[in-house]
């Protein structure tokens, strides 16, 4: 009894709530507005698949077009074309494949009357592709007149070989159209159906272009006639072509009708619907069903002047104007969702409004489920704060809050095991953080803290603490202000980043021995290097140059009175002189002697070399006053100008490089810019670029500068600042010349 009465309350409540009447009304409306935007839908979609097909249609008859265009073009590529050279460029077109509306292509050749005879003997003859030849060519059809237009070339030959030799001038309208097109140079149509019969039949066009001879002037129409050398044709399979390029989804839906409505410029046919001008008809290239699928007539259906959407396309197709007609039943482009979807909104508006309504009235009596479900929150809020703090801990990172009114903060319980103390019963007080601080650090810190409460903004620092035990730790701190729901706060968090510390001094340490080792390696290869240099050349160089007068001596001796001995000594001298010249390289490559006249010499010597080397123009600009610099920094600097030059040569592609030269107050710059292809902002940072690394190394150890402006294609710029106050003992950094650009 009580569920009955519960039942009729709900019932009255609902029948008698203004809010529910609303909802049915506002559901009514809602369906109207669905079932207009439906018909909306249905009507652009027709628009959409109507102007997809206009699309497809002419992209896909100018692809066919230009495919004619192509083969006009292969008569100007030479003087003359064969047989073979036209079936292989057909051929590689793959016409059934990539073109499978065009059904031919061929070649059409201008005769006068005196030349027919010599030409039908021509092609009789012409075994390129047969090896019987032609025997039984003629023109057809057969007589005398005073031009002929042959179709000489067709491919495939095997199912047009009824039109080999075929004078089109014979008939009319043909010649007429053949001589419009080589006086005007354009493309000529048909303008009608050809119905070719055959093993291949099916109802087609026709389109020609007229070719003429290569390098003959074409401005005027008496310049065209000359140089008319014949016509280049393809004939196309309107159904093929027109199946092809429309989806089949597309053609299941509409039906479209295709006329020719005349050449450009003619006034079209007030006809063209009656089908006298009728190219294609998809529902009869269907064999009827698309015409069941789209008007109903073979099925007996008959739809309404307003439930039938047609649209009517014109388009330019070469020389020609169609017309496309389109039409599709409304009911077509609609389907079962959208023509239940109005009355589905109708039924959920109702459904809606009855269940808000439930759960209106329902929640009204849940406030003792909403009590208990608050206690269960408040249960897993406690687990959340357990799982918080295990993490803290976990990762070492407490975090604390601080009221600048009343100077109290808050600390996790990770904040008092960082500073090495128990937990208060009394929130801590901000003498009690900074007192824990490094005395060092100290008012670093409380300057920070106070830039973020008076400025708002984040204060982030690393420093040191001192725990209560006086252990000294680093902590990473990060303070934020932001608000709770009461008040404004400083919320920040604490993370001991010791063992952090202590491996990253490790590292440095580690890195700066490495150097220093490095740096010794290099200075003592480079002093070895001077050291060979100097012997080869003391010692091989005077040798080397005595054996030559020797064998001079003995060249200029035998000159007249021992030839044979005479050539014998004249070929050991040329190999006496190119062992001196390499000599002379293996000298430079360990150090140049041009060194010891000092850097500017040194470096025009280079310059001189990279644009001998390269072929690459290089620009050197650079004060006229010798640069007084030590030996340690000279060497250096035509060190990183060697590997930067290097590096233009094997990476930059550039064809300029400028190298800028002079004393800055108490630095010494060199800058090195190439116009190349830039570099990479990840090629810079690879472990490849050993040259980058071996540069940056030489810098640093002379307590230098090193700056790359690079972009991508837009050259690279290397700047280097070495001071110029002496430095005792200054190792060289290691020579890498193998570098990464």
């Amino acid at each position: 009894m009580g569920k009955m009465r519960i039942s009729r309350r709900f019932l009255i409540s609902l029948l008698t709530s203004p809010a529910w009447w609303l909802g049915v009304t506002g559901s009514l409306l809602l369906h109207i507005l669905v079932t207009q935007v439906v018909e909306d839908k249905a009507k652009s979609q027709f628009e959409y698949f109507a102007d997809n097909a206009q699309l497809a249609i002419q992209n896909r008859v100018r692809s066919y077009i230009d495919v004619l265009r192509g083969t006009a073009a292969l008569f100007y590529t030479a003087d003359h074309i064969s047989r073979e050279q036209f079936r292989s460029y057909i051929r590689e077109l793959k016409l059934d494949a990539s073109f499978p509306g065009i059904t031919n292509l061929n070649f059409a050749r201008v005769l006068s009357r005196s030349e027919k005879d010599a030409f039908e003997s021509a092609v009789r003859r012409d075994t390129s592709l047969s090896p019987g030849g032609y025997p039984d060519f003629a023109i057809s059809p057969a007589g005398e007149r005073d031009e002929y237009n042959v179709l000489t070339y067709i491919e495939p030959m095997e199912n047009n070989l009824v039109s080999f030799g075929v004078d089109m001038a014979a008939n009319g309208t043909a010649a007429k159209a053949l001589a419009v097109s080589r006086d005007t140079g354009q493309l000529v149509s048909s303008g009608r159906l050809i119905r070719i019969s055959g093993p291949h039949s099916h109802i087609g066009l026709a389109m020609r272009m007229p070719v003429y001879r290569r390098g003959m002037p074409t401005r005027t129409v008496a310049q065209r006639r000359a140089a008319y050398y014949g016509s280049v044709g393809a004939g196309f399979d309107i159904n093929k072509l027109m199946l092809g390029m429309i989806d089949k989804n597309m053609l299941g839906t509409m039906r479209i009708r295709l006329y020719d409505t005349g050449s450009m410029g003619e006034p079209a046919s007030s006809s063209a619907a009656t089908g006298q001008q009728l190219i294609f008809d998809s529902a009869e290239s269907r064999g009827g069903d698309q015409r069941e699928n789209t008007d109903g007539k073979a099925t007996g259906e008959r739809f309404a002047a307003g439930d039938l959407f047609v649209k009517r396309i014109s388009m330019t197709v070469g020389p020609r104007v169609w017309e496309a007609e389109i039409t599709a039943p409304r009911s077509r482009m609609l389907n079962t969702f959208d023509v239940s979807l109005a009355w589905i909104v109708l039924v959920s508006g109702l459904l809606a409004s009855t269940l808000l309504f439930s759960i209106y009235y329902s929640m009204m009596t849940a406030r003792r489920r909403a009590v208990e479900l608050a206690r269960e929150m408040t249960k897993d809020l406690r687990t959340s704060e357990s799982s918080l703090a295990e993490a803290q801990q976990m990762a070492r990172l407490g975090s604390w809050t601080l009221d600048p009114g009343s100077a109290r903060m808050g600390w996790s319980a990770e904040t008092y095991r960082i500073f090495g103390m128990n937990q208060l019963h009394e929130s801590p007080h901000i003498d009690d953080f900074v007192r824990r601080i490094h005395a060092d650090d100290r008012e670093r810190v409380r300057q920070g803290i106070d830039h973020a409460i008076s400025h708002g903004t984040e204060f982030d620092c690393e420093h040191r603490i001192t725990r209560l035990d006086g252990a000294m730790r680093w902590v990473h701190s990060i303070a934020r202000f932001g608000r709770d729901d009461r008040q404004a706060l400083l919320c920040g968090t604490l993370m001991d980043i010791t063992e952090r510390k202590h491996t990253m001094e490790a590292l440095k340490r580690s890195q700066e021995l490495l150097r220093d080792l490095t740096a010794h390696q290099d200075r003592v290869k480079e002093e070895e290097r001077k050291r060979i240099a100097r012997e080869i050349h003391d010692e091989l160089g005077q040798t080397l140059l005595a054996l030559r007068i020797d064998v001079s001596m003995l060249d200029a001796r035998t000159g007249t009175s021992h030839p044979k001995l005479n050539e014998k000594v004249r070929g050991a001298l040329n190999h006496i002189d190119a062992t001196v010249k390499t000599v002379r390289t293996i000298i430079n490559n360990l150090r140049p002697a041009v060194l010891d006249l000092g850097l500017t010499a040194a470096i025009e010597w280079q310059v001189a070399e990279f644009r001998r080397r390269s072929g690459i123009t290089c620009e050197l600009l650079m004060d006229e006053t010798e640069l007084e610099i030590d030996d340690a920094r000279a060497t250096s600097l035509f060190r990183i100008l060697q590997e930067s030059l290097t590096n233009v040569i094997r990476h930059a592609e550039a064809s300029h490089v400028i190298i800028e030269l002079h004393q800055d107050k108490t630095r010494l710059v060199m800058r090195i810019t190439d116009d190349g292809i830039g570099i990479a902002p990840e090629r810079r940072t690879s472990g490849n670029s050993f040259g980058l690394v071996g540069v940056e190394e030489r810098i640093h150890a002379l307590n230098g500068e090193f700056r790359i402006t690079s972009a991508r294609g837009e050259g690279t710029t290397l700047t280097v600042y070495i001071p110029l106050e002496q430095a005792a003992a200054q190792d060289f950094p290691i020579d890498l010349i193998d570098s990464t650009h």
